[in-house]
């Protein structure tokens, strides 16, 4: 996506944990990865995408990206959580990214916000399979940027209006085109050119709005 990367359509799973930042009242989704639902689509051959221990495992081709959408529902009005894992190595922190997936339509329209171990984040939106940056990269207050460490991802999403946190700190709020009948969510990994980068996802959590 950003930089110039191929996706490959794929898909994946989720909970609630550290994913405290949405706290509707009413939960809509939720998914601890300990079993697979089958809605995720995981493709059993390829090792692009792994669940264990409760993680999902996405490791995208060298100058490449990944991304997974769930195809069991699909939401308008949400606050979206997920916690992101800096991979253990990594080489150029600013070639590679990874974030949630919310409005997807399909594999090559979908909007994601994303994070780099660089410290940078970014609100990108694939359509018709080109990426357009809604907001580009730019340093965030509050990204965790060690190996290992865990950044917990909030998209809220309310009207045409996308609102994005990163552990409890306001990143942006911007305007977008809102599909019809709302999109489905999902994860989106991307490796720098030099190899194959691990990114881990540990919860998933969607609420309604908070009053």
């Amino acid at each position: 996506m950003l930089r110039s990367i191929i996706v490959i359509a794929g898909a994946l799973t989720f909970i609630a944990g550290p994913a405290l930042a949405c706290k509707g009242p009413h939960v809509k989704f939720t998914d601890d990865f300990r079993q697979i639902d089958d809605s995720w689509g995981i493709d059993p051959n390829s090792d692009t995408v792994s669940v264990e221990a409760g993680k999902v495992k996405v490791k995208a081709d060298p100058s490449g990206g990944y991304t997974i959408l769930y195809g069991g529902a699909v939401f308008d009005d949400a606050d979206l959580c997920v916690t992101v894992q800096v991979p253990s190595q990594t080489g150029n922190a600013d070639q590679l990214a990874a974030g949630p997936v919310f409005w997807a339509q399909d594999y090559n329209n979908y909007y994601t916000f994303a994070i780099t171990p660089g410290g940078s984040a970014a609100i990108v939106r694939r359509i018709r399979g080109k990426w357009i940056y809604v907001l580009e990269y730019r340093k965030a207050d509050g990204i965790k940027t060690h190996p290992g460490e865990k950044n917990v991802l909030r998209v809220t999403t309310s009207g045409n209006v996308v609102t994005t946190y990163i552990n409890d700190v306001k990143f942006a709020t911007v305007k977008a085109q809102v599909p019809e009948n709302g999109g489905a969510i999902g994860l989106h990994a991307e490796s720098e050119q030099a190899h194959r980068d691990t990114w881990k996802f540990i919860d998933l959590k969607v609420t309604d709005l908070a009053q």
